[in-house]
């Protein structure tokens, strides 16, 4: 009996002593990235990391954290950030943002996120470089605001992330919002009538990305892995009476500029036509050119109101068959 009350002497001091030596360690990661950034000529307030979680769990709250990058403009405050990890495996990490609304600031907008129960749950390899192999970011009802009015908001959102291999820098990522709520804003900038629908009846995508490195620990220095491979499998949208079905393959250059091939299937073209319009990207002395090519486009599948087509990128430019569309947005993470 005494023996085995011995054991558990042992092991708890054992445990006790590993929890303090992992709790020490996960503060000072967290120091030492702070450190980093102020070194890099940011901005870096917090008012204190208060140490939690013993036994079961390596918690650390970040009690007012102001971050801000001069060189881009980008800021981000919230009154606290908590995160946590089980004691016998430090690498499965989970990051719980606050209730409170979170300030997000960058060179053309400053806006408040506020998110229910919003956490990310990743899940590190083992090693010194700590390597992303599952990211799980969920939230329930959340919304982006500004002065101004309201930008998006939606019921759920659930991102996932996945490496299927590992030391490949190839991941699934999945991505689906429920009740997604554009603002009044877009919904001004688009010209809707009062009566489109407020929501999104579908809005979710699938692809997979081969980026030029891996995500690990250096993945939170100044530079970002960046795309280089897309597979979008699909990508779906249904709002009001407008559908589009978005697939391709596309590759990305170190300028961030995209070479493949993307198919478009869009129901109600012309209530998308008028969107176009009104956002001021399609001029007026243009609209009976537009709507008559797609006019015939869609004949051309025995349909009216609906498109079957295909854009054509190199080095960033997008045409569609021998007609030119323009400059395709560059795909660069910031």
């Amino acid at each position: 009996m005494f023996k085995l009350i011995g054991v558990f002497v042992v092991l708890a001091i054992l445990w006790c002593g590993w929890w303090a030596f992992a709790s020490a360690t996960m503060q000072r990661g967290i120091a030492n990235w702070l450190e980093t950034r102020r070194a890099l000529g940011w901005q870096v307030d917090v008012r204190t990391v208060e140490k939690r979680g013993f036994p079961l769990q390596l918690h650390a709250r970040i009690n007012d954290l102001t971050l801000a990058d001069p060189a881009s403009g980008a800021a981000v405050k919230m009154d606290e950030l908590n995160i946590s990890s089980p004691t016998y495996w430090p690498g499965y990490v989970t990051v719980v943002l606050p209730q409170t609304p979170i300030t997000l600031t960058s060179a053309e907008l400053r806006g408040l996120v506020t998110a229910r129960d919003a956490k990310a749950n990743l899940r590190l390899r083992p090693g010194a470089s700590l390597q992303l192999e599952r990211l799980g970011l969920t939230a329930a009802a959340w919304s982006l605001d500004t002065a101004l009015g309201g930008i998006v908001g939606a019921n759920t959102l659930d991102l996932t992330m996945i490496q299927p291999t590992s030391s490949s820098a190839t991941y699934d990522i999945k991505l689906e919002a429920s009740d997604l709520t554009p603002g009044m804003i877009p919904r001004a900038f688009l010209g809707l009538p009062a009566d489109w629908p407020l929501t999104f009846d579908v809005f979710a995508a699938d692809m997979t990305v081969t980026f030029d490195r891996l995500w690990d620990r250096r993945a939170l220095g100044q530079i970002r892995p960046q795309p280089r491979m897309i597979d979008l499998k699909q990508a779906h949208a249904i709002w009001g009476d407008v559908e589009i079905l978005v697939s391709g393959n596309v590759v990305v250059d170190q300028e961030g500029l995209a070479t493949g091939t993307v198919s478009i299937k869009a129901e109600n073209w012309p209530a998308i036509l008028d969107m176009v319009e009104n956002a001021g990207y399609l001029p007026p002395n243009m609209r009976p050119q537009a709507e008559q090519m797609l006019t015939g486009l869609a004949q051309m599948t025995g349909q009216t109101t609906g498109l079957d087509l295909t854009l054509s990128l190199k080095e960033g430019r997008m045409s569609m068959g021998f007609i030119p569309l323009g400059r395709a947005p560059r795909i660069i993470l910031r």
